[in-house]
């Protein structure tokens, strides 16, 4: 590429070089003309000198004026035609040179790659890029950058696309180009773990099974992977093992809905292994359900709200959640196991006050944000779904 830029700038110089000499030959072409032209002048001075000395009428007088005034238009396009026609071929050469560059300049713009980002990124802007668009875009960076990013966009996108085999070989290169102690490699091997489970019709694989041992080998406690763990004991109908994973998982998890998923598969597995918590004590035992209902105001994008159950006289919650604005309708439960510190929970108590406090995103202590919603004397186990007034 470099050697491109060298080659239309060497040409480019060249070029205005030659254009320059050829000009500057022209002086000494331009010198005798003006010669000449002082010569006219000249002249036109005598033919007035001989009218005066009367060896010339009138009439006579006005032809040879205009004869030496047809004479110097003459020499003024005989200097101009002589002009042209000398640079001629330097004019020739800078016009190839100028078309040369820019020809070159757009063909290595392209080359270079700059024209598909600003496209793309136009595109963005506008909202108006496809899926196809993005496929597109993201096949071209991988294929000029061949980074571990590049693929790991790529098989995401792949994942959302439905297309989980092109998203298998995508996740696999970026494995390779990663450094073997990144920390980066083993949320890409839980994504690769289940992009296998959804590539066999969400069953387990043996290439499935080997993935997550090698991620739980290097992050025991890694939330994803305990869950695909417990869907590979599952599968081995070991539902006892199942539970007690996805117990763990619930444990050290913080997602709501991922936690919703894990109850749900532990209920299965209690069902279909007929295991009864004698067997495995439940881990849940205290659940309080609650629906924020927006009562008056509006919410901002970066509002954040605590969600917590204390008893009435104590000001340590036992059970506490965080919510974002965008997770603001969506069924909140807190558990026996949602307690801040160790300390009472919800299975120590018979009867507690729910408290909504909002704040927002970056503050330095959530608990101080104003207090938007209050509910008393709710039980702290119960099936039914309290609503919690909430003014902003």
């Amino acid at each position: 590429m470099m050697l491109a830029w060298i080659v239309m700038i060497a040409v480019t110089v060249i070029c205005l070089l030659y254009l320059i000499r050829s000009v500057l030959r022209q002086r000494g072409y331009q010198q005798r003309e003006d010669a000449g032209q002082n010569f006219l002048t000249i002249r036109q001075q005598e033919v007035e000198e001989e009218r005066a000395a009367g060896r010339l009428t009138d009439s006579e007088a006005q032809q040879l004026h205009e004869d030496i005034v047809s004479e110097a238009h003459y020499i003024n396009q005989h200097g101009a035609l002589t002009l042209n026609k000398e640079i001629r071929w330097a004019r020739i050469a800078l016009a190839a040179a100028v078309a040369l560059v820019l020809v070159g300049s757009v063909a290595l713009y392209h080359r270079l790659g700059f024209a598909p980002d600003v496209m793309f990124t136009q595109q963005m802007m506008e909202r108006s890029a496809d899926e196809e668009d993005i496929s597109e875009f993201l096949n071209y960076r991988v294929a000029r950058y061949d980074r571990a990013e590049d693929w790991y966009y790529l098989a995401s996108e792949q994942v959302l696309a439905g297309d989980y085999p092109s998203a298998i070989a995508s996740y696999r290169q970026v494995l390779q180009k990663l450094d073997s102690d990144s920390a980066d490699r083993v949320n890409v091997q839980v994504e690769l773990a289940q992009a296998m489970f959804y590539a066999n019709n969400n069953t387990v694989s043996q290439s499935m099974r080997e993935t997550v041992a090698d991620v739980l080998r290097a992050a025991p406690n890694n939330v994803k992977a305990l869950g695909l763990q417990g869907i590979i004991d599952f599968d081995a109908a070991d539902y006892q093992a199942a539970i007690v994973t996805w117990q763990k998982a619930i444990r050290l998890g913080r997602d709501r809905q991922e936690r919703l998923d894990l109850l749900s598969g532990i209920a299965a597995a209690r069902k279909q292994g007929g295991i009864s918590e004698e067997q495995v004590p439940a881990l849940i035992t205290h659940r309080l359900q609650l629906q924020l209902v927006l009562e008056k105001g509006a919410m901002a994008n970066d509002d954040v709200f605590l969600v917590y159950a204390r008893a009435a006289g104590q000001p340590m919650p036992v059970a506490i959640q965080q919510v974002s604005a965008a997770e603001f309708a969506v069924p909140i439960v807190l558990t026996n196991i949602d307690n801040l510190m160790p300390g009472k929970t919800l299975s120590e108590v018979d009867e507690v006050e729910v408290i909504v406090k909002r704040s927002h995103n970056g503050a330095q202590d959530l608990t101080q944000g104003e207090t938007v919603g209050y509910l008393s004397s709710v039980p702290s186990h119960s099936s039914k779904i309290f609503k919690v007034n909430v003014s902003l």
